[in-house]
């Protein structure tokens, strides 16, 4: 990502491409076909490259790469999303009120669990049963333990490998340094 905005004020006169690979690169690939590459219609002045690489940079900080190591989203609306189709699936073909019933539903459960439906069957059905207080409170137990344990499980795998290659890329990017050296 970052040699995306290193090489985006190239001009003709003026190139930046020592960072891009050849695979994508269609400064790189022209002499290959035997053409002439022409930075003018996409080069990017300066100024503005100067002004929007802190956003490149905040994009590429390790706490955005820990938000989305753990095989998560950075889309909070994709957990919902996940809720409100189990309730209405996409495959099935479904009237308004069904989905709108489905879509509260869906904000409840998301938002308090599965034991907030409660009042809900009492005010519809006159009283809860045994067996249904304690299922809801089973499924809000077993919603917690599994959201947990995918958080863990897929932070010890993917965390450790990449972080390891991270850092060892960080010691070998400058050898140069030595502490007190200087």
């Amino acid at each position: 990502m970052l040699d995306d905005i290193v090489k985006a004020p190239s001009t003709n006169s003026d190139l930046y491409h020592e960072w891009c690979s050849p695979a994508y690169c269609g400064f790189l690939k022209a002499p290959e076909k035997g053409e002439e590459y022409d930075h003018t219609p996409h080069s990017l002045p300066k100024g503005v490259m100067k002004a929007i690489r802190p956003v490149f940079e905040e994009l590429a900080s390790q706490d955005n790469l820990f938000r989305v190591l753990n095989r998560s989203t950075q889309n909070p609306n994709e957990s919902y999303h996940s809720v409100l189709w189990s309730m209405a699936p996409k495959i099935r073909s479904s009237s308004g009120t069904i989905i709108d019933f489905c879509v509260a539903l869906s904000v409840i459960v998301y938002n308090n669990g599965f034991q907030s439906l409660l009042p809900l069957f009492e005010s519809l059905l006159g009283s809860n049963g045994t067996f249904t207080s304690s299922i809801f409170q089973r499924l809000d137990q077993q919603r917690v333990t599994l959201e947990v344990r995918k958080k863990s499980k897929s932070v010890n795998h993917s965390m450790n490998p990449l972080l390891s290659s991270f850092n060892k890329t960080q010691d070998d990017a400058d050898d140069s340094y030595v502490p007190g050296a200087y």
